[in-house]
């Protein structure tokens, strides 16, 4: 981001750096995404909410699953959150181990979706592929499963946009550790994510070298980066769009040296932006996990900028 000293700069190398991002992901060019539309495969009832238990065609032969929680006390359309899960396997699904970071927002009149990720809920796939399965051959062939997360991402987006209950200019997304690797990818790429929140999840390349912590990461954190692209260059791609980024001062594997220097570099490109209070960087002495600070700051981020009422 150094070319970049001007508002001009910063318009002119944009889309070729978001370009940049995309093809490393292999999302240059987007797929077709397949023509069956997502399934409601059950419904679960509460007082508060209700849930709809979803499955996606992504790709041929390739379904990603989700729950979309529908609050009761909203009438017309409303804000809705994107909850991309961490990588945490359960028999139940990764989504069961964060109901507590999601069932705040339908609670307080936002439509929630939640999705799995790859190979840690009800996504069958390898994920893990580099960190500890010897697939060497997935650098030469440009894969990742980030790419595939965001392109799920993308499809439920796609989704959303059909809804009547949701609210299609005011979509935030949020998630802690894979998930926020996630929503920052996700946000850098698509425009239709108005506030982002990623949590536990922000780094460097250089940091992270540096610290030797490559070989503890899930293969997604990092793209075959024939670019030479950083994580700064990724979080200036959200400008001017909200973004707040949450770190804990003893998160072993993103530790806040990494996210602060994110965040000194992309709050100059939001500067140019002229959205100086776009961006915003909170710490806490927690670990990997998200403290009751980061999620009372990351609820009231979503509010401020999708749901003032």
């Amino acid at each position: 981001l150094a070319d970049v000293r001007t508002p001009e700069d910063w318009t002119r190398q944009r889309p070729e750096l978001r370009r940049q991002l995309a093809f490393m992901l292999g999302l240059d060019p987007l797929p077709e995404p397949p023509p069956a539309p997502p399934v409601v495969a059950g419904v679960e009832e509460r007082p508060e909410y209700r849930i709809e238990k979803l499955v996606f065609s992504c790709l041929p032969g390739m379904h990603m699953t989700g729950n979309l929680y529908l609050p009761r006390a909203v009438r017309g359309p409303a804000p809705c959150i994107l909850y991309l899960c961490g990588h945490r396997t359960h028999p139940r699904g990764a989504k069961t181990q964060y109901q507590d970071r999601v069932l705040w927002y339908p609670a307080h009149g936002f439509v929630c979706l939640v999705l799995d990720s790859l190979n840690n809920g009800e996504v069958p796939g390898w994920h893990h592929g580099l960190q500890n399965l010897n697939r060497w051959d997935w650098l030469s062939l440009g894969y990742t499963p980030a790419g595939l997360e965001i392109w799920n991402a993308m499809r439920a987006l796609d989704y959303l946009e059909t809804r009547p209950e949701v609210d299609a200019r005011r979509i935030g997304a949020t998630g802690i550790s894979g998930g926020g690797v996630m929503t920052m990818l996700l946000a850098a790429l698509d425009e239709r994510i108005q506030a982002a929140a990623p949590s536990c999840s922000t780094y460097t390349v250089g940091d992270q070298a540096a610290r030797n912590l490559l070989r503890w990461q899930c293969d997604c954190t990092f793209y075959p980066n024939v670019y030479r692209l950083d994580y700064p260059a990724v979080a200036a791609l959200v400008a001017p769009r909200p973004l707040l980024i949450t770190a804990g001062r003893q998160d072993p594997i993103f530790p806040p040296s990494g996210a602060r220097e994110v965040y000194r570099q992309a709050k100059r490109i939001f500067e140019l932006c002229g959205a100086r209070d776009s961006v915003r960087l909170v710490e806490s002495n927690a670990g990997h996990t998200d403290p009751p600070l980061f999620l009372r700051e990351s609820r009231q981020w979503m509010c401020r900028r999708l749901h003032p009422d």
